[in-house]
């Protein structure tokens, strides 16, 4: 019981101190595994991380965030932006539901958030401001729409979760689609109720713009995002039925994306360097943080500190979805200070057991899971999208600006999780029907 809050109070205090949440974890799980068991410890951890070096699952992840970022760079995001730009600018808050509708289809060709932030950043925040739509949610629809990414397929978080779980990644991502589409509604309805009530907070083009965008320029700017759309279905739709495991399906997804940037004009050596820069920064991050998590679950776990967590929230006899609120609290909160993929890291091995135990399906959990880690990639202070979004917008958005925007997204996100925690055949139902489970 001490040697718990002795464990996490170390972790919290490097964290806070700046240290990198990998080395944090790495850290802390080598000093007091040191302590514990003496030289042997490290032996014993090698052994134990050995598992995650060798999972067939996480390879994947390279190949969707380089596809993720030559879609990017070879201005998908522009092309699509422009052309929902010409079917919702004529709506009043048109431009901010043709935002959230950009950052679903671009989340589901990236898997992660920092593409549709930063292109909607780009390109749609001046759009709206320079419109007189309302700053804060025009900044809000970016965040939460961007954050999309973490659920939708191909789902980053939802590759690392499968490995973790022992789920299948073609059902964990089948899983994340109908919550996804219900949270993009959620945030659409609310742009749309809250221009309702006030016409100016989202002002619709006006008659000139209008006039000037025809049916052949509305058409032309649909055919252009078709191929990358197609890419998105044939990579996920190979997955689905089974005819490429995901690592296959994501390497044919990659390649597929160089094809598509040159048949656009755009594919260069430059262009390939820096995706591939990016995908090993991002790879590197994630690998680090999994083997220092691993670790520290390892060190939790022989000291006994899961059993500690079973007693705690199994044997005090309370109804199995309090015990499934509890974690979903203790996720938010660390949430907003640790990294999405060291939650998850760091819960599933000690939550899944439980909640299999519970009698909950961890498909089940795994969406709530990525559902609730959508929102720290929102909460203050250091949700990932907030910086993602200052480092694009103009210099006179301030940082508390855009932390402002956050509260009546972060609420609808929960509003999410807590519709798909009551009625699980939203999150069932996709994966029931393609896999027949």
């Amino acid at each position: 019981m001490i040697l718990t809050p002795a464990l996490f109070g170390s972790l919290f205090g490097l964290i806070f101190a700046g240290v990198p949440l990998a080395f944090a974890l790495g850290t802390v799980a080598i000093v007091v595994g040191f302590v514990e068991w003496g030289p042997m410890a490290l032996h014993l951890l090698s052994g134990h991380i050995k598992g995650a070096i060798f999972n067939n699952t996480l390879v994947s992840i390279p190949f969707f965030m380089f596809m993720a970022s030559i879609l990017s760079k070879c201005g998908i995001a522009d092309s699509l932006y422009r052309a929902i730009h010409m079917l919702f600018g004529p709506l009043r808050g048109g431009l901010a539901v043709g935002t959230v509708l950009a950052c679903t289809l671009i989340a589901a060709m990236s898997g992660v958030s920092a593409v549709g932030v930063m292109a909607m950043g780009t390109l749609a925040l001046p759009a709206m401001l320079s419109r007189g739509y309302d700053r804060k949610m025009s900044m809000g629809t970016i965040l939460a729409g961007g954050a999309l990414g973490q659920l939708i397929p191909p789902s980053v978080l939802g590759i690392v979760y499968s490995g973790l779980a022992n789920v299948s990644i073609g059902q964990i991502f089948l899983a994340g689609v109908v919550p996804g589409l219900l949270l993009a509604a959620l945030f659409i309805i609310y742009v749309l109720v809250r221009c309702f009530f006030d016409k100016n907070a989202g002002p619709a083009l006006s008659v000139e713009e209008r006039a000037a965008i025809g049916w052949r320029e509305r058409i032309d700017s649909l055919v252009g995002i078709i191929p990358a759309i197609l890419l998105v279905l044939a990579v996920l739709g190979a997955m689905f039925l089974g005819i490429a495991g995901p690592t296959e399906a994501a390497a044919v997804g990659a390649l597929g994306s160089m094809v598509l940037a040159w048949t656009r004009g755009s594919l260069n050596f430059r262009m390939v360097k820096a995706a591939s820069n990016e995908t090993l920064k991002a790879t590197t991050m994630i690998v680090w943080i999994a083997l220092s998590s691993l670790m520290f679950v390892s060190v939790y776990a022989g000291i006994g500190g899961d059993k500690l967590v079973q007693s705690l929230l199994v044997d005090m006899n309370i109804p199995p979805v309090a015990v499934l609120s509890i974690m979903m609290v203790i996720i938010f909160v660390l949430g907003t200070v640790m990294d999405p993929v060291g939650i998850i890291f760091l819960t599933t091995p000690i939550f899944v057991p439980i909640i299999t135990q519970l009698g909950y399906s961890p498909l089940y959990y795994g969406a709530l899971l990525i559902i609730n880690l959508e929102m720290s990639y929102l909460t203050p202070p250091f949700g990932y999208n907030l910086f993602y979004l200052k480092s694009v917008v103009p210099p006179d958005v301030t940082m508390r600006e855009i932390y402002s925007s956050t509260p009546p997204f972060i609420a609808l996100q929960a509003l999410g999780l807590v519709i798909c925690a009551a009625f699980p055949f939203i999150i069932t139902w996709l994966p029931n029907l393609v896999f027949g489970t």
